[in-house]
C-alpha cells in the first residue's frame, strides 16, 4: 500500500526509508509506545523494495489491459502514438490504446519505450511490432492509428504509416486533434485568420510575462477602477 501511494504521488522511491518510516516510528512511539515502534522497523521499505513492487503493479496493470484487448467486444482496437524527446535528450515512444469493452469505449496507456538510436518510421514500427509479438497482439486487429504530422510517421513507403499499411491495408490513419487544428488554421479565410492572429497575439502577450499571467489568472480577484 505504501508503494502504491508513492507511485500515485510520483515521489522518489527512497522517500519511504528516508521520510515515511522515520515519521511512522515517531508517531507510534509518541502515541502507543516504544515496543510498537520496533514492529515498524521490520517493514521492508527500502528503495529497491519499493521499486520492485511498483514494477510488479505496473506489469499487472499492463496484463489487465492486454487481456481486455484480447477480449474486446468487436475484436478491434485503435492506437495513438507519439515520439518525442524528453529533457534528458532521450527519445520516448508513447502508445495509447482505445477499444470497446462491454457497452462502452475505454482508453488506456499501453506502453512507453525508449528509442536508443534513430527515430525513423521503421524504428517506431519495429518497436510496436515487437511489443505486439511479445504480448500476443496482432496488427490485423488494429482498425485505426492516430499520429502527428512528422515525416517519420506519415511516410508512405518508409514511414510508420507506410509500414502499417504493408501489414494491414485496412487500417485507417488519422491526425491527432491538435495537429488537425494546426492544419486547419493554415487554410482559414482571411477574415477568420485575422481574428485568430489577434487571439494568438494576445495569448502570447499574456503568457510571455509572469505579471500578466498572474493578473489574468482566474484565482486573482478582479478590482477594476
Amino acid at each position: 500500500m505504501v508503494s502504491l501511494r508513492i507511485a500515485q504521488e510520483k515521489k522518489p522511491h527512497n522517500i519511504a526509508e528516508k521520510l515515511i518510516v522515520p515519521c511512522c516510528k515517531d508517531i507510534i512511539r509518541c502515541v502507543i509506545g516504544c515496543d510498537a515502534e520496533q514492529k515498524v522497523t521490520s517493514v521492508p521499505l527500502s528503495n529497491d523494495t519499493v521499486h520492485r513492487r511498483i514494477v510488479d503493479m505496473s506489469e499487472d496493470v499492463k496484463q489487465q489491459v492486454i487481456a481486455e484487448l484480447k477480449e474486446a467486444s468487436l475484436g478491434k482496437f485503435a492506437i495513438q502514438l507519439d515520439e518525442s524527446t524528453d529533457v534528458a535528450a532521450c527519445a520516448q515512444l508513447l502508445v495509447f490504446v482505445r477499444y470497446v469493452t462491454g457497452q462502452d469505449f475505454k482508453e488506456e496507456f499501453l506502453f512507453c519505450h525508449t528509442l536508443n538510436t534513430t527515430t525513423r518510421g521503421e524504428d517506431i514500427f519495429n518497436e510496436v511490432s515487437l511489443f505486439f509479438e511479445k504480448e500476443g497482439l496482432s496488427w490485423n486487429n488494429v482498425c485505426a492509428c492516430t499520429t502527428d504530422g512528422a515525416p517519420a510517421m506519415l511516410g508512405r513507403r518508409s514511414g510508420f504509416r507506410g509500414r502499417v499499411n504493408q501489414v494491414n491495408p485496412e487500417t485507417k490513419h488519422l491526425h491527432c486533434m491538435l495537429h488537425r487544428y494546426a492544419l486547419a488554421s493554415k487554410t482559414l479565410p482571411p477574415d477568420l485568420k485575422l481574428v485568430l492572429d489577434d487571439v494568438v497575439h494576445m495569448v502570447n502577450a499574456i503568457k510571455s510575462s509572469a505579471l500578466n499571467t498572474r493578473l489574468f489568472s482566474p484565482s486573482v480577484p478582479r478590482v477594476w477602477k
